[in-house]
């Protein structure tokens, strides 16, 4: 490296690289009136974060309360198969939830 003046100048190939480019650039945009297209950043949305965005969407669209369960649940209440033995009633409640 050697300094000039109170600026250290300094010679490398990707200053070079970088001017080249720059220049080639303008030297395009001068004689076709147009820029050129962009090579910027790409991104990639992995296989796992659009599972997660679609689990999301569904869970957004899903309803709080489903009623179709609650109408059931309050038949059966009615009917006597449930309330009785609340022991029983967790357990059939767990095989229903690990059934699906």
């Amino acid at each position: 490296m050697k300094i000039e003046g109170q600026r250290p100048g300094i010679d490398t190939a990707a200053t070079d690289a970088a001017q080249r480019i720059t220049t080639d650039q303008q030297n395009q945009v001068n004689r076709t009136g147009a820029r050129p297209a962009a090579t910027g950043d790409r991104v990639e949305v992995s296989a796992d974060a659009k599972l997660m965005s679609e689990a999301m969407k569904t869970a957004a669209a899903t309803p709080d309360i489903r009623t179709d369960v609650v109408e059931q649940m309050k038949q059966k209440l009615a009917a006597g198969e449930v309330g009785n033995d609340s022991g029983r009633l967790a357990d059939r409640m767990l095989d229903s939830i690990l059934k699906k």
